[in-house]
């Protein structure tokens, strides 16, 4: 089932992959990610507006605002704002197939939806498992008459 969410505010800390297709370069970065010792737990792929032509996703987890950035990662702030969402219990592969679908369902709803999405649920060694994907709405546009 889909549904519009609203989240808080979030900080996710992780490796920053970017360059013409992202794909590739997602597997070894969970690699390195899951061989660092963080003492995280919940983690995420948060895939970036794209930059300079560029395709960019952040590999990390959720941290505390306080927590320190780890030597070789990036910290992104991301600001609260609405998402359409969707609960996935497929495979791993399955994800971006579920991920056109919420972009498909804010189009025929007349949402305009973003390139930037949240997807929880990885865990090391990356079995398939129960994920969150979040999709993030443009915020309205209110016209004053």
């Amino acid at each position: 089932m889909i549904e519009t969410v609203e989240l808080p505010e979030l900080v996710a800390i992780g490796l920053l992959v970017e360059g013409e297709q992202v794909a590739d370069l997602v597997r070894p970065a969970w690699t390195r990610l899951f061989e660092r010792d963080t003492g995280a737990s919940a983690f995420l792929r948060a895939d970036l507006l794209p930059e300079n032509g560029k395709q960019r996703a952040l590999i990390g987890f959720l941290a505390a605002r306080k927590t320190d950035r780890p030597e070789g990662m990036t910290r992104i702030e991301i600001p609260a704002q609405r998402y359409l969402r969707l609960v996935h219990d497929g495979s791993l592969a399955g994800i971006p197939a579920a991920l056109d679908r919420l972009r498909h369902h804010a189009k025929a709803h007349g949402l305009v939806a973003t390139d930037f999405t949240l997807d929880f649920g990885y865990l090391p060694g990356l079995p398939d498992t129960r994920h969150e994907l979040h999709l993030a709405l443009a915020p309205p546009v209110v016209l004053l008459g």
